[in-house]
C-alpha cells in the first residue's frame, strides 16, 4: 500500500461516493487527526481523532471544507517560534485533483468550543479514490495538535532572547572556547576587552591574546576548567592595540571536556589602585622609620658640625687644620640636607599647594640621587632659568614625579654602554607656563610606546624590576596640577617634559626655621636642655665664649625644676625629644603656669618636616633651630635681656 491509499477500493471495484465506512476504519488507532476530503475538496470522512478535535460528529463535519474548519489565515512557524502567514496566492488550502504531488505542510489554529485555540500542523496529501492511474481525485489530510511544542519554542525563543540581551548587555567579558581551547561565542564587551572584532577571535586559540609569562598558568586553569572544576585566577591579556591589561578570570565547564565558560573582568584600574595603596603604605612605613633616623642621625651631624664650628673659632689653628674643619661642616651640612630631603620624600602629606622656587625642587630631588649618579659615572647639567620661576605646586608631589623621571633615567643609561653619560634637568618659564625637562643619553623610546608609556603597567624594563605605574601615578599628580606631561626621542635618548601653569598668587612654602629679629643684649644667663651630652656641650662652650652664663641640664624633668626654681633664666634652648617630658610639653605647661619662660624659648629639633611638628612650632611663635645648626643662628634667635 502506497502513502495516503487509505481508502483505496480493490482493482475493478467501483469508485466509492460517498465513503461511509465507520470513523475507526479511517486511522481509527492515529493519535493525528485525519480528514478524507472528496474531489469536491469537501470533508467524507474523518476519525475519531479529528472529532475530538474539531468536536463535532462525524455527520457534522461531512461536507465542510478544511477552509470552514481552519481559522484564517495558515501560517508557517519560523525556526524562532514565531508566527508567518503563508503568501496569499488565492488559491485553496489543498488541491483535489490532478497529477501526483508532494505533501503540502503548514500551520493553522483550530478554536474549539469556548474558545479554545489550538495551533495544529496540517499535512495534505493526494488520495486515489479509483484505479491507480496517477490522477489523485481526493485528499487526505493529517492534523495534529502542536500547542505545546509551539509555546515550548515561543518560550525558548524569549529565554534564548533574555540569554542574549544579558549576554550582549553585560559590562563583563564572556567567552566561551571549545576544548582545544578556540573562542566559539564572545560577547560585545569582549570585543571592547580585547580590541578585536568578533570575527577575528572565533575559530582562534585564546594563548595569543595572553602575556607570554601569564599563558602557563591560563593553560593550568583551562586544563582544571574541562576536567570540571569551578575557579577564577587573575591574568594578563595584551590588546590588539599593544595596551597589556589586568583581567581577573571566572571559569566553568558547562559541557564537560567539551566546552569553558569564562566571564572576564578588566581589573586594570583596581590592580593600579591596590598598587597605590601598597606603594602608599610602604612610603608611610618608610616615612615612621626615617622619622625616628632622622632624629638618631640630626643628633651626632649636630655634635660634628658644632665642634668643627668651635675648632673653626680657635685663631690659632693652621691653615690645613682649619680646611679640614671646614670640610666635616660642610659634609655635616651635606648630609643634613640628604637626611632632611629624604624625610621630605618619604613622610605622607596632605596634598597643599604653596608657591615654590622650581629650581631648588629640582636640586633637593637630585641630591636624593646625587651619589648614585655619581658612582654611575654619569654627569649632572643643571640648565635652569635665572631668575628661578616659581609656581603653585605641591612641592612633594612634584619632587615625587622628577625623582621616578631621574631614577628611570638613571636606569635606562645603565643599559647602554656608552663612553660618557649626562643627565640634564632644565627649567624655563614661558609666557604662562613653567617648563621643567629631563633629558638622558639612554636607548630612548619606540616610537610605538611614546602613545602608551603613561598607561598603567606599561613597562619596557624586565621582568621583577618594575610595577609600570610610576609614569602613570606621575601622569595623575601632574594633571592634578592642572598641567601636562610627555615623552619625547631625544639624540641620543629621551625626554620628558613637564609643563605646568604659572600661578604666583599664594601662601609661600616653609623654608626653614623661623629668624629671629631681636636684638642680643650681651651676658644672658642661658638654660640649655638636651638629652645629648655632645651638643649640650657644644653649645655651652660657644656660648659661654660669647660672653653668657650657660646652665646645662639632660631632661625634661630637670628643666622644668630649673627654670621655675629661684634661678632666673634670660634664654632657654630646648630640645623638642627628649625620654622622659618633650619639648613641647614643657612649653604647653610654661604658657600656662610661666608665661614668661614660655616668651624666652628657642627650640632645637631634629625633625622639621613632621606636619604635626611643624604646625606647632609656627602655632608658638617662637623661633626654632633645625639640628644640625649653625652658631650664628643660636645668637640670632637668643632673646634679650629680662628687664
Amino acid at each position: 500500500m502506497k502513502p495516503f491509499d487509505l481508502l483505496r477500493p480493490a482493482r475493478g471495484a467501483p469508485i466509492p461516493t460517498p465513503v461511509t465506512a465507520p470513523a475507526g476504519e479511517l486511522g481509527g488507532f492515529s493519535p493525528d487527526a485525519l480528514l478524507a476530503l472528496g474531489a469536491d475538496g469537501r470533508v467524507i470522512q474523518a476519525n475519531a481523532a479529528a472529532i475530538d478535535l474539531f468536536g463535532k460528529p462525524l455527520e457534522k463535519l461531512r461536507g465542510e471544507t478544511l477552509e470552514a474548519l481552519l481559522d484564517e489565515p495558515p501560517t508557517v512557524t519560523g525556526s524562532n517560534g514565531k508566527w508567518e502567514p503563508l503568501p496569499t496566492t488565492g488559491k485553496a488550502l489543498v488541491r483535489t485533483s490532478g497529477p501526483t504531488r508532494r505533501a503540502d505542510r503548514y500551520d493553522a489554529k483550530v478554536t474549539r468550543g469556548r474558545g479554545d485555540e489550538r495551533i495544529v500542523s496540517v499535512v495534505t496529501g493526494p488520495l486515489r479514490l479509483g484505479d491507480d492511474d496517477g490522477t489523485a481525485s481526493g485528499t487526505i489530510v493529517s492534523i495534529r495538535d502542536v500547542s505545546e511544542e509551539r509555546r515550548s519554542l515561543e518560550e525558548l525563543a524569549r529565554s534564548e532572547a533574555r540569554y542574549r540581551h544579558l549576554f550582549e548587555g553585560a559590562n563583563d567579558a564572556i567567552m566561551t572556547f571549545d576544548s582545544m581551547g578556540r573562542f566559539t561565542t564572545v560577547n560585545d564587551a569582549g570585543e571592547v576587552l580585547s580590541g578585536y572584532a568578533r570575527e577575528e577571535l572565533i575559530g582562534r586559540f585564546f594563548g595569543p591574546l595572553l602575556a607570554m609569562e601569564a599563558l602557563p598558568r591560563a593553560i593550568i586553569e583551562f586544563r582544571r576548567a574541562l576536567s570540571g572544576n569551578v575557579g577564577h585566577f587573575e591574568t594578563v591579556i595584551v590588546r590588539k592595540d599593544g595596551e597589556r591589561r589586568y583581567m581577573t578570570v571566572n571559569y566553568a565547564c558547562p559541557q564537560r571536556s567539551r566546552e569553558v565558560l569564562c566571564v572576564i573582568r578588566d581589573a586594570t584600574e583596581e590592580k593600579r589602585l591596590q598598587q597605590q595603596l601598597i606603594q602608599s603604605e610602604k612610603m608611610a612605613a618608610i616615612g615612621q622609620l626615617v622619622s625616628g633616623v632622622a632624629h638618631e642621625v640630626n643628633n651626632p651631624l649636630a655634635s660634628i658640625s658644632a665642634f668643627a664650628q668651635l675648632m673653626m673659632a680657635d685663631r690659632t689653628l693652621k691653615p690645613d687644620q682649619r680646611h679640614s674643619m671646614e670640610v666635616i661642616s660642610g659634609e655635616a651640612r651635606r648630609a643634613a640636607r640628604i637626611v632632611h630631603n629624604l624625610l621630605t620624600f618619604a613622610r605622607q602629606h596632605k596634598a597643599e599647594k604653596t608657591l615654590a622656587d622650581i629650581n631648588k625642587v629640582l636640586d633637593d630631588t637630585l641630591e636624593l640621587r646625587g651619589y648614585e649618579l655619581n658612582v654611575r659615572g654619569i654627569r649632572v647639567e643643571r640648565e635652569f632659568e635665572t631668575p628661578p620661576p616659581e609656581t603653585m605646586v605641591d612641592v612633594y608631589q612634584l619632587q615625587q614625579v622628577v625623582l621616578n623621571l631621574i631614577t628611570n633615567a638613571e636606569q635606562a643609561m645603565a643599559s647602554v654602554d656608552r663612553p660618557h653619560h649626562r643627565l640634564t634637568l632644565r627649567s624655563k618659564l614661558q609666557s604662562d607656563t613653567v617648563r621643567i625637562e629631563v633629558e638622558d643619553t639612554g636607548p630612548g623610546i619606540p616610537s610605538e610606546s611614546l602613545d602608551v608609556i603613561f598607561n598603567p603597567f606599561f613597562t619596557t624594563k624586565p621582568t621583577g624590576q618594575g610595577t609600570g605605574l610610576g609614569l602613570s601615578i606621575s601622569l595623575g599628580i601632574v594633571s592634578e596640577h592642572g598641567g601636562r606631561i610627555w615623552a619625547e626621542r631625544a639624540t641620543p635618548g629621551a625626554r620628558f617634559c613637564i609643563e605646568l601653569p604659572l600661578i604666583q598668587t599664594g601662601k609661600r612654602a616653609i623654608a626653614g626655621a623661623i629668624p629671629a629679629t631681636a636684638a642680643t643684649s650681651p651676658s644672658l644667663r642661658v638654660l640649655v636642655v638636651d638629652d645629648e651630652e655632645p651638643i649640650r656641650m657644644a653649645l655651652e662652650r660657644f656660648l659661654t665664649s660669647a660672653g653668657h652664663q650657660v646652665v646645662t641640664v639632660a631632661s625634661g624633668s630637670e628643666a622644668i625644676w630649673r627654670g621655675e626654681g629661684d634661678e632666673v633664666f634670660d634664654a632657654v634652648v630646648l630640645d623638642m625629644r627628649m625620654p622622659d617630658v618633650s619639648g613641647q610639653q614643657i612649653f604647653q605647661r610654661w604658657s600656662a603656669d610661666r608665661p614668661d619662660l614660655a616668651e624666652r624659648v628657642v627650640f632645637l629639633t631634629g625633625d622639621i618636616v613632621s606636619a604635626d611638628l611643624q604646625a606647632f612650632l609656627i602655632s608658638t611663635g617662637r623661633p626654632y633651630l633645625p639640628k644640625p645648626f649653625e652658631f650664628d643662628a643660636v645668637i640670632r634667635a637668643l632673646p634679650g635681656r629680662r628687664d
